[in-house]
């Protein structure tokens, strides 16, 4: 893990001037989900990102596949985490818990991803992916990440 992660970077930057969304440009997998960082509230330490599921996403009943909507999640997760962590510290998950509460159909999502806990060695945290027009939570997730320098 050397090197700095431009990940970390890029929403270090959006978490100190949230003043506008900033698309994820640094990284492929994020970048073909469209994720934008939306929104950052210090005080809750909750992330709010965007990601657009196309019929790339879907699998043959139409819904998104539940490995892309899992993806959706981890990003959700960890990027409040590279956040708030002090540089060089990086985190990555160890653990990932995703509960399917309705079908994730293609079009525009939102993730609101909190940091729990954010220790020396783990750091916790929690996320919802809703439509971005409203609506109830589509899936639930929790995550746990080890705390790398």
């Amino acid at each position: 893990m050397a090197g700095e992660n431009p990940d970390q970077l890029l929403v270090r930057r959006f978490m100190q001037a949230p003043d506008a969304p900033l698309p994820i440009d640094t990284n492929p997998v994020a970048a073909d989900l469209a994720m934008v960082l939306q929104t950052w509230d210090p005080v809750a330490r909750s992330l709010t990102v965007g990601f657009t599921a196309t019929h790339r996403h879907m699998q043959g009943n139409g819904a998104v596949h539940g490995g892309v909507v899992s993806t959706m999640l981890d990003l959700a997760l960890v990027f409040p985490v590279l956040g708030a962590l002090e540089l060089p510290k990086v985190a990555v998950t160890v653990s990932l818990n995703i509960h399917f509460e309705k079908p994730v159909l293609p079009g525009q999502l939102i993730a609101v991803a909190r940091i729990d806990q954010l220790g020396g060695r783990l750091a916790f945290a929690t996320a919802e992916l809703r439509r971005a027009q409203g609506g109830g939570v589509l899936a639930r997730a929790t995550a746990a990440m080890a705390v790398l320098a």
